[in-house]
């Protein structure tokens, strides 16, 4: 199995190797490959089974009626969806690959097994949900307070973090295949807004953005920017989520 999960889920909890193995086993059942563009499932779709990402990205977005898109969040290699999704009959938004995507389907007793047979499993998918919450807590803050500046900076960081916790960066570049147009659904901007933020950030020296790969130069001071604090995606720390910061080998 790609470690991108287990590497995810071991910053919330110490995976026991039991169910590391079970987790490995899993990846070889139910893969399905889907292009970059094509919906995974549509708003209005009843609910399926969980499923976890394995290669690829993909959106959560809602459309309007007039045909405005809402990106809700960014799904990356190591994710689950829906953990929740049997309890809707029916979906309330969709979920699309951004770019080419593997995906591993979930049986429907995956809870109902990690709950009885490997308890550091259980954990960490709960502190997994407890992220997820808080990470679309944090993109409406930056819908509704931050700047546009900050808030594209708090997206690079946040993506940024979130690939280094999944063992998915190479060094201060990872990868970044939105497109300017996917970024102004993204962050309430048009796109016109976002070239010029983004040369802004380029032209002080932060990061650069060229095909498809984000090279973010000064991490400390992107968060500064955006006003960022990382503790929302380590809420689960026994520490209470404030772990310390690594800023030389950009760790979470």
């Amino acid at each position: 199995m790609t470690p991108h999960i287990t590497h995810k889920l071991r910053g919330f909890e110490e995976l026991q190797d039991p169910a590391e193995h079970w987790l490995a086993e899993l990846a070889g059942r139910n893969l399905r490959e889907v292009p970059a563009r094509a919906d995974l499932l549509r708003q209005g779709d009843c609910t399926g089974p969980m499923h976890i990402l394995i290669h690829g990205w993909a959106i959560r977005y809602k459309t309007l009626e007039d045909g405005r898109r809402q990106i809700l969040s960014v799904l990356i290699p190591g994710d689950l969806f829906d953990i929740n999704g049997f309890m809707a009959s029916s979906m309330d938004h969709s979920i699309a690959a951004l770019t080419g995507v593997t995906l591993v389907r979930l049986d429907n007793d995956f809870l109902d097994i990690a709950r009885r047979e490997h308890s550091s499993l259980e954990k960490a998918l709960w502190c997994d949900i407890h992220v997820t919450a808080a990470i679309q807590r944090e993109w409406s803050t930056s819908l509704g307070q931050r700047t546009a500046r900050e808030r594209m900076a708090h997206l690079m960081c946040e993506l940024y973090l979130r690939q280094h916790q999944a063992q998915l960066t190479q060094g201060r570049c990872c990868a970044f295949p939105l497109t300017q147009i996917e970024l102004a659904e993204a962050l309430g901007m048009t796109p016109v807004y976002v070239n010029r933020t983004l040369q802004d950030l380029r032209r002080e020296g932060l990061v650069q953005l060229e095909h498809r790969t984000l090279t973010i130069f000064d991490l400390p001071q992107l968060k500064r920017v955006a006003l960022f604090d990382s503790g929302y995606l380590k809420i689960c720390d026994d520490d209470g989520g404030s772990a310390p910061e690594k800023e030389n080998d950009y760790a979470l």
